[in-house]
């Protein structure tokens, strides 16, 4: 059976970032269940909507801007049917420092959002908001340009540019103490 040219743009363009995409919702969901499963949706509807994909243009941009979405919509139906938010935000501010387990709570963290950064970098990221963290992810461990990102995050560059600055301003602040314990760096910044 031959390949249809939909299906030969779907496999050349967009399947090749279907790693990339799972990471991105793993890092944004906390959990490696709801990644998998968000990642299928995305190019579910990637190939459904393949008609507005313009063939030769940005296509991780395009299906970051696909994830990003569903994470947001999956994330609002949950909050409707009252599920609590299990990430891992929630999960570090509502731990019990009193358990004797406490101290594998790092742990569990580290192990839900793979093993790519140390333990006080996870923990640094996870206080983030999710427009910050979705920028920071996208503009540092992605490589995606500023202008990228606006697309990808249906956002005014100048936006991009100001969430950008503050989300590496508050990781600057949270991981200053690991950075100078850790690597011997002392950071000189006015961070304003």
């Amino acid at each position: 059976m031959a390949r249809t040219t939909r299906e030969h743009v779907f496999e050349a363009e967009l399947l090749v970032h279907y790693q990339v995409v799972y990471n991105f919702l793993l890092r944004m969901t906390g959990s490696g269940s709801d990644a998998a499963d968000l990642t299928q949706e995305t190019f579910a509807r990637a190939y459904q909507k393949l008609e507005h994909y313009e063939s030769g243009t940005n296509g991780r941009a395009w299906l970051f801007c696909l994830a990003r979405n569903l994470f947001i919509n999956d994330y609002r139906k949950r909050k409707r049917r009252g599920e609590q938010e299990l990430d891992e935000r929630s999960a570090y501010q509502y731990r019990d420092e009193s358990s004797p387990m406490a101290g594998f709570a790092d742990l569990r963290i580290a192990g839900a959002l793979d093993r790519d950064f140390s333990d006080p970098i996870m923990r640094a990221m996870t206080l983030l908001n999710d427009k910050q963290r979705a920028v920071v992810l996208m503009a540092d461990l992605y490589d995606f340009a500023e202008k990228e990102i606006a697309e990808a995050m249906e956002l005014p560059l100048n936006t991009v540019k100001s969430v950008t600055r503050r989300a590496r301003i508050a990781l600057i602040k949270q991981l200053q103490g690991y950075a100078e314990s850790t690597f011997g760096i002392v950071n000189t910044r006015n961070l304003g």
